[in-house]
C-alpha cells in the first residue's frame, strides 16, 4: 500500500483483488458515461462491454489492476499495468511499463487524483527497473492528450488504425 497527497488527502493505491472486480468496472463505466456526456464518445463503450470485463477479472488475477482509495476506504480511481506493449511501441525492447485502463471517478474531478496515480505508477515501473512511463489515449480526446502534457508526459506521435488514432505519451520514471 502507498499513499500520495491530493486535495482531497492522501489516496492508498494498491492491487485489486477477485472481489474488487465490480468497484473497477463501476469506476471505469462512471469515466466513461462522464466522457460521453462531454461528447467523447470514441475513447471507451459506455458501459463496458462484458469481454473487457471478462478481461479485467484476468487481469486483476495475474495482479497488474490497481484502486485507488481515500481515507475513508471509498475507491475512486484505477489503473493496469503492461510490461510489454509491442502494439503500440513496437521499438521498445521493455524499457517502458504502460499504464492502460486508468480513470478517475467524476465526482473526485479537479483534486489531482489522477496526477497523484500517475505519480505513484512513474515509482512503480521505476522500482521495476523501467525507464519510462508509457500511456496512451485516444488521439481525438484534445483535453486528455493537454492534461498529459501539463503533468510532464512527452507526446510520442500517434498509431493510426483505419480512422483510430492513439496518441503515445512518456515520461522518464528515473530507472
Amino acid at each position: 500500500m502507498t499513499t500520495s497527497p491530493t486535495s482531497l488527502g492522501a489516496i492508498s493505491i494498491e492491487a485489486a483483488k477477485p472481489e474488487d472486480l465490480s468497484t473497477v468496472i463501476e469506476i471505469i463505466d462512471a469515466a466513461a458515461a462522464w466522457l460521453h456526456s462531454k461528447g467523447i464518445t470514441r475513447q471507451w463503450l459506455s458501459p463496458a462491454p462484458k469481454k473487457f470485463q471478462e478481461f479485467i477479472e484476468k487481469e486483476i488475477a495475474k495482479g497488474e489492476v490497481y484502486l485507488a482509495r481515500l481515507a475513508d476506504g471509498s475507491a475512486i480511481g484505477t489503473l493496469r499495468f503492461e510490461w510489454h506493449d509491442a502494439d503500440l511501441w513496437c521499438n521498445d525492447p521493455a524499457g517502458g511499463g504502460y499504464v492502460h485502463s486508468f480513470a478517475t471517478h467524476p465526482r473526485v474531478r479537479g483534486h489531482q487524483i489522477g496526477a497523484a496515480m500517475l505519480t505513484w505508477a512513474k515509482e512503480h515501473v521505476r522500482a521495476r527497473g523501467r525507464r519510462y512511463l508509457r500511456l496512451d489515449c485516444w488521439g481525438g480526446n484534445q483535453p486528455l492528450c493537454d492534461y498529459y502534457t501539463r503533468l510532464g508526459f512527452a507526446f510520442c506521435g500517434f498509431v493510426r488504425e483505419g480512422d483510430w488514432a492513439d496518441a503515445l505519451f512518456q515520461i522518464d520514471a528515473g530507472a
